[in-house]
């Protein structure tokens, strides 16, 4: 050990100084960044291992895992502090330093981690007095004060409990609750709901054994206090933190009407907050509240809040920003592209236009990531879709928790982009061979998945399409194209019917018979996701369910849509009857 790090480790075994293991690692990786000596290893990785690590599907299954993970330029994945560092040697060294130590962090750091990762990283079990010791250790840090900020103790008294538990020693167990008790009493503020309600969470929502009558009425009394304190104070959010335990617990005792006020009065809360707010937010806050109602199961105040939701709706797509972007297209190398879609007969140019505007989903995923890269912050935070009456109809959360989601609403958005070549396909098409309805009908009954019965249906659509009558052409080609799908289910051995409500038989849901794994045989997963993306999921285009049940807008029934579902239908006459 060099005589820097000496004099440092010194200086901090003997300091009474509120701290941090990210300073006392800050001190340490000053006075060691040359030294590869062993000690200065041991002591440098010792505080630079985030405890109560989050990723534990990638981290070692223990508490402690590495400050950073990543993956290099050559594909293989590093991290830092590795587990693979830690040796016999190492672990002495932590062991030899909790001993002479009078810091308690810096005590309950190392017993934490020899405790923690001795198995893990040298397949040896530590003696169950390292983990007694570790548990006094956090102890002591708890009671003294000893972190540099209140939640950092918080974490500590939290890790103290769950290993004394582990332990199944009741003293212990029992030293902890009352630590944490007095914890809470000294740094609980209203405003700061970090750092109230944990004692509650961990030990009445925990179901802990080890907790006397009256600390479980304490607790209560407190949070029930704090409820009315933060209610009153208009701290809507400040109030959910309380108010959400306080009627979980309640519910776990079935004393229904205590959750009704307690939800009532955090509900409100929000209700009252709203005053005043911009029409979004209110949009938004307003449909947390109407979560918060669904999930304690008060469907009425659910209801009231879903009207003030509809309410509000106008007011937030007035108050929406509109912005567009334009591309310039060189017309020769539009006519090239336009050239090329179009050569040969027209039954190839109807085959070629229907494969090419089919969307690849693994193209669109690593779309997707490459633009999680660009723009972390967009993909770090959920999406709320709102109808044009401005309801929310749906929510992508965050690219690590719903990938799909994202996918969904990219593809959306590339559907968007693509219209203009898929328009400009058609109107080409059109123009070169003077397509007919009757020629366009012929080809897609080449098809057996369209029934012979529906062919004028087929054909007065198809009409109305060449006669840019798009209200009419969308009307009429939605449901063919969902009959179509069921005819493709019922041939290839599906089942096309369900049981339902009063005892008899109905039809399967489009979105139901699009996810039947015929479909997906016959088409394969692009074309399969492509049509429920179009036309049945809420986070997608919806066409077929906005359509059928009069939600769409009358601006809605433009070339755009139309020419979508024409696609659809020329990609459902691929299928041929082998």
């Amino acid at each position: 050990m060099n005589d820097q790090l000496s004099k440092l480790m010194h200086e901090l075994d003997q300091s009474k100084e509120k701290t941090s293991e990210h300073l006392i690692s800050s001190k340490i990786n000053n006075v060691t960044e040359e030294d590869q000596s062993p000690e200065a290893i041991a002591e440098r990785i010792a505080f630079e291992f985030c405890e109560d690590y989050l990723d534990k599907q990638n981290g070692w299954g223990t508490y402690y895992g590495p400050m950073m993970a990543w993956v290099g330029g050559d594909g293989k994945a590093y991290e830092r502090p590795s587990i693979s560092l830690i040796n016999n040697d190492i672990i002495e060294h932590w062991k030899s330093r909790s001993e002479n130590t009078n810091n308690s962090i810096m005590k309950a750091r190392y017993l934490g981690l020899v405790w923690d990762l001795s198995e893990a990283a040298v397949g040896e079990k530590p003696d169950y007095q390292i983990a007694t010791q570790y548990v006094n250790a956090l102890l002591d840090v708890s009671d003294n004060d000893s972190c540099e900020y209140p939640t950092e103790t918080i974490t500590k008294i939290t890790r103290a409990y769950n290993v004394a538990f582990s332990l199944k020693k009741p003293e212990l167990i029992e030293r902890c609750i009352e630590s944490a008790i007095e914890l809470e009493d000294r740094i609980a503020e209203d405003d700061k709901p970090g750092l109230s309600g944990f004692c509650f969470n961990l030990f009445i929502l925990g179901k802990s054994k080890h907790l006397s009558e009256t600390q479980r009425k304490k607790l209560i009394e407190d949070l029930e206090s704090r409820l009315v304190r933060v209610s009153e104070s208009h701290s809507p959010w400040n109030c959910e933190s309380v108010g959400i335990p306080l009627a979980t617990y309640y519910r776990s005792k079935k004393m229904g009407d205590e959750v009704t006020r307690v939800i009532d009065i955090v509900g409100y809360c929000f209700e009252e907050a709203c005053e005043g707010l911009a029409p979004m937010q209110v949009s938004s806050w307003l449909q947390h509240v109407h979560d918060i109602y669904i999930s304690f199961n008060m469907k009425g105040s659910a209801e009231r809040v879903s009207k003030k939701i509809s309410e509000v709706g106008p007011e937030v797509v007035a108050s929406m920003q509109e912005f567009s972007h334009g591309i310039d297209i060189p017309k020769e190398k539009l006519d090239t592209y336009l050239d090329s879609m179009t050569s040969g007969c027209l039954e190839e140019t109807l085959y070629r236009i229907a494969v090419h505007f089919i969307p690849k989903k693994e193209q669109i995923e690593q779309q997707v990531l490459e633009l999680a890269k660009s723009y972390p912050l967009t993909y770090l935070f959920t999406k709320t879709l709102q109808d044009y009456k401005g309801r929310p109809i749906a929510t992508i959360g965050g690219i690590e928790n719903d990938l799909e989601g994202n996918i969904i609403h990219q593809l959306s958005q590339n559907m968007n982009i693509n219209a203009f070549f898929l328009r400009s396909s058609f109107k080409k098409t059109l123009a070169i061979y003077e397509t007919s309805a009757e020629k366009m009908t012929d080809y897609v009954y080449k098809s057996s998945i369209f029934e012979e019965s529906q062919k004028n249906l087929v054909h007065s659509g198809i009409q109305a399409y060449l006669n840019e009558d798009y209200i009419s052409a969308i009307h009429t080609l939605v449901p063919q194209a969902e009959a179509a799908v069921r005819t493709l289910v019922d041939l290839m051995g599906g089942a096309t019917l369900r049981k339902n409500r009063q005892g008899g038989l109905q039809l399967r849901t489009f979105d139901d018979l699009l996810r039947d794994e015929s479909v997906e045989s016959c088409f394969g997963v692009d074309s399969s996701f492509y049509f429920r993306i179009l036309l049945t999921d809420q986070r997608g285009w919806n066409i077929r369910n906005n359509v059928c049940h009069g939600i769409s807008p009358a601006n809605a029934f433009n070339y755009s849509t139309a020419d979508r579902i024409m696609h659809v239908i020329l990609c459902l006459a691929l299928v041929r009857e082998s």
